[in-house]
């Protein structure tokens, strides 16, 4: 029997990327005067994780050809996350996230992703197959389900 081909990655994470902008005092954020950004969307955050844990781990997803795309880009490396399958989808925007912060336990969030996030725009075709079947994990969000190209995508 032969060994199977080396794995690349250990866990490759396929959904939406976003840009979380926090504010850095409590209250509304009409009175907020400032904000920090990080990467978010939930897949991303699973890649992030499971690399901070010690595994090879890569995100598929989409963003716009934005700074805060270009930002997402340069950020992943960063986290120990590879950005081979992060891709930009013109004329759509990087999805970015804000959130009210209400101590002890009320966080409102608010997302800005229309006409629709750039993730949706995932298709069947542009996905590394070979690299997912080599991965030891392959974890995806079910938004991806939620419309076509990224339905097919994922199933």
């Amino acid at each position: 029997m032969t060994n199977p081909a080396p794995h690349a990655y250990d866990v490759i994470t396929m959904g939406r990327v976003s840009v979380d902008v926090y504010p850095q005092q409590t209250g509304p954020l009409e009175d907020v005067t400032t904000f920090s950004k990080s990467v978010g969307g939930s897949a991303t955050n699973v890649a992030i994780a499971a690399a901070r844990h010690g595994a090879d781990a890569a995100v598929i997803t989409r963003t716009g050809n934005d700074p805060f795309g270009r930002y997402i880009a340069r950020t992943l490396p960063e986290f120990g996350v590879a950005n081979a399958f992060v891709e930009t989808v013109a004329g759509l925007n990087t999805p970015v996230a804000f959130c009210e912060i209400f101590p002890p336990d009320d966080f409102p969030l608010y997302f800005y992703r229309a006409p629709k996030a750039p993730d949706l725009m995932i298709t069947a075709k542009s996905l590394p197959l070979h690299e997912i079947e080599r991965a030891r994990v392959f974890w995806t969000t079910v938004t991806g389900l939620s419309e076509e190209p990224s339905r097919s995508a994922h199933h």
